[in-house]
């Protein structure tokens, strides 16, 4: 008897409270943590009805439609009782420009291609000189990943180094940085990219701001000195001439790459 008690109390919960659910109407959703996408564009993206039952609502459906969009890494949609929608949106921050023969897409720090965003970022460094196809959704390959890799390390260097590169080159397998202060092409190679911001900052500190016109172009790939090259030498399409002088932060040199 008590048994049978117990059950019917529980079923009579269950259907008041799904009498309950059922007069939940949706009034509001929220929108947090966008940078990127607006409010409405979210929303638009969620497509979701104000005055929905809101328990009929999937919130896996309305996160899957919301991941569809290249600048959303993932959606968490919980319920906000009693009526409303919270959406809280993870995106994917692009940290460059990348500009290939017939178009100009953005990438993030994981090598994910994205659009440019609507309202484009004027602090970004271009990588130009990209020779492969890139839709977005891609992720990088090749030299391309190089360049992905030097400038999300110069991000994590500091915010005044990597607001100081411009333009970052692709030649080969090398890159060639170009600084928002100097005009002067700087050589950085591929790798050993800790080592090569260091002397990056130290050349833009200490050297950049003189503007000496004696020089064509800066090497960082030597390991102890920052080389200088002379008008003779230079940076040609397809490779580097040898340096001239340099100044050395630490007193040893070595060519690395």
């Amino acid at each position: 008897m008590n048994l049978v008690l117990v059950v019917s109390a529980l079923t009579a919960l269950y259907l008041v409270s799904q009498g309950w659910k059922n007069h939940l109407l949706l009034e509001k959703v929220n929108v947090y943590d966008t940078h990127i996408l607006t409010d409405s564009q979210v929303k638009e993206l969620a497509d979701v009805r104000e005055g929905s039952p809101l328990y009929q609502l999937s919130l896996l459906k309305i996160s899957e439609r919301l991941e569809k969009n290249p600048f959303v890494k993932e959606a968490v949609v919980v319920r906000a009782l009693p009526y409303d929608l919270a959406i809280t949106i993870h995106e994917r921050n692009p940290i460059a420009l990348v500009a290939t023969a017939n178009s100009m897409l953005s990438v993030d720090d994981r090598g994910i291609v994205l659009p440019v965003p609507l309202e484009r970022k004027n602090d970004l460094p271009v990588i130009t000189n990209v020779e492969a196809q890139l839709q977005v959704g891609d992720t990088v390959k090749g030299n391309l990943t190089q360049a992905v890799k030097f400038i999300s390390d110069a991000n994590d260097f500091g915010a005044s180094l990597s607001a100081s590169i411009a333009e970052v080159r692709l030649i080969g397998d090398n890159l060639v940085a170009y600084a928002t202060s100097s005009s002067l092409p700087i050589i950085i190679g591929k790798g050993d990219f800790e080592r090569k911001l260091l002397y990056l900052h130290e050349f833009l500190t200490k050297v950049a701001e003189t503007g000496n016109s004696e020089y064509s172009y800066v090497d960082l790939r030597y390991n102890g000195q920052i080389v200088l090259g002379d008008a003779d030498a230079g940076v040609s399409a397809s490779g580097f001439r040898s340096p001239s002088s340099g100044i050395s932060p630490d007193g040893v040199s070595e060519k690395v790459n």
